[in-house]
């Protein structure tokens, strides 16, 4: 009988003689002689401070107690948006999914065994470049964050020059990750502010820092709806400023919002970028999420996008469709260190979701889907404006399915939020850390998953809050 060799840990399937004839290979006598050029004193002595292993029942039992203690949108009512926003997600896009040839998927190097899902996700490039206005797709980015970071890069290496403008006003997690990607090519973020009224870009702002940038602006990036929610009038005007300076004009779209709103490619976008979380992906908590990327058909940006395209082709020797990547020299996978961007993998999985949703709403479905947004979102909006102690909206601009509201200052916020967390609804993001500025305010989103019994219930409870603790 064959003796079971002893393993050194349970996760390494090394056993000691494997171990030890490896080493012996390579002419040491044991596995702290690979670290002889590690100082000593920076070496870790002892035993981590690590508790032990259990069975796989108490573990899976210890985990399921900590999941307890959140609560998914299936138990409460959430009005959370900025970027992550709970829609409807038809049965069948898990369905599919679900499939092996897209569930195991990973980068389809090999062309000519993955024409599904190269397929796929050439599908979901034809229908972001059709929402977009835009020719060129990319298969699929991290997340819009990332998006932006990669579109900040891109106009650098475009332009040559070195400034980028974004608004003050940006999501903060969105800021923080495209200061990360500005830190190593240098790039100067520079932010416009916002009217104090509309809530929408200032222009005078905008060309304050034109006229100090000596000509040294790359691009400027506008979201249309803004971070307050706010559908911004002057993107065309903003996109002829980025023009004037030999600049490129960026974009940022939620796609719910391109089913009533004009494409981007349609008022002088030269890059769109977006979040595709809302086209069939669940909110996970925060991810994985889809980075949507389009650019307009000039060579100097389709070359040097990040990411990679699926293109179309037909077979050398017959008429039949082929799916292949192209235009690859800019990937990392490729070029390695002299790559246009670090990016080498994609949410090629969550690309495929979004163009299943696609396929299934149409053109009409989203169109009714954004209007079913803007009216639950109005009706929440006048709700709360009827509260007295609250002001509703905070800007006087035209929204789509997020707007910012006010708490009067003679209230504690943070006990009212209390009080609907208590009562399972979840009633917004809370600008004050972010934006103090705007004092005791909330950003809120009503999508088509919220029912009007749920708004006169939220405004019922905030009314009675309110009344109990003196509100004006």
């Amino acid at each position: 009988m064959t003796s079971i060799p002893r393993f050194t840990h349970p996760f390494l399937p090394q056993s000691e003689a494997q171990i030890n004839s490896m080493l012996k290979t390579i002419g040491i006598s044991s596995i702290n002689e690979l670290f002889q050029s590690i100082p000593e004193k920076l070496r870790f002595q002892g035993k981590l401070d690590i508790p032990e292993s259990h069975s796989e029942k108490v573990t899976l039992s210890r985990v399921q107690k900590i999941l307890t203690k959140n609560k998914s949108t299936d138990e409460l009512t959430s009005f959370l948006g900025a970027g992550i926003y709970h829609h409807f997600i038809p049965t069948v896009i898990p369905a599919i999914l679900s499939r092996s040839e897209f569930y195991t998927a990973y980068t389809p190097y090999a062309s000519e065994i993955s024409q599904g899902m190269l397929q796929a996700l050439w599908e979901y490039q034809s229908m972001i470049a059709d929402l977009t206005k835009l020719e060129l797709v990319n298969s699929s980015m991290y997340d819009m964050a990332t998006s932006l970071g990669e579109a900040a890069l891109m106009c650098t290496r475009a332009t040559r020059k070195k400034i980028f403008l974004v608004p003050s006003y940006l999501q903060p997690e969105r800021f923080q990750t495209l200061q990360t990607y500005a830190q190593g090519p240098i790039i100067s973020i520079k932010t416009y502010s916002y009217n104090q009224e509309t809530g929408r870009a200032d222009i005078d702002s905008i060309t304050k820092l034109i006229k100090s940038s000596e000509g040294n602006i790359s691009g400027i990036y506008l979201e249309n709806p803004n971070f307050w929610g706010i559908i911004e009038k002057d993107a065309e005007k903003i996109g002829n400023l980025a023009h004037d300076l030999g600049g490129l004009f960026v974009v940022g779209v939620d796609p719910i919002s391109l089913g009533v709103l004009k494409s981007p490619g349609d008022y002088g976008a030269d890059i769109a970028i977006g979040e595709g979380q809302s086209l069939g992906l669940p909110m996970n908590f925060g991810g994985p999420l889809l980075g949507l990327f389009a650019v307009k058909n000039d060579l100097k940006l389709s070359r040097t996008m990040p990411g990679r395209i699926i293109g179309l082709t037909t077979e050398k020797n017959s008429s039949n469709r082929a799916f292949t990547m192209t235009l690859q020299t800019r990937e990392q996978h490729i070029r390695r260190e002299k790559a246009t961007s670090n990016i080498c993998t994609n949410n090629a999985l969550c690309a495929v979701a979004s163009a299943i949703f696609l396929s299934l709403i149409g053109p009409n479905g989203l169109k009714k889907l954004a209007e079913t947004c803007m009216a639950r979102t109005n009706y929440l909006m006048e709700e709360l404006d009827s509260v007295n102690g609250i002001s509703s909206p905070n800007f006087t601009g035209s929204i789509l399915k997020e707007f910012v509201f006010n708490i009067d200052e003679k209230i504690s916020s943070k006990e009212l939020e209390k009080h609907l967390q208590k009562n399972n609804i979840q009633i917004g993001f809370s600008l004050q850390p972010h934006f103090p500025e705007l004092g005791q305010s909330f950003l809120s989103a009503a999508t088509e998953m919220i029912a009007d019994y749920e708004i006169e219930k939220t405004v019922a409870l905030i009314r009675d809050f309110l009344n109990k603790k003196g509100g004006k």
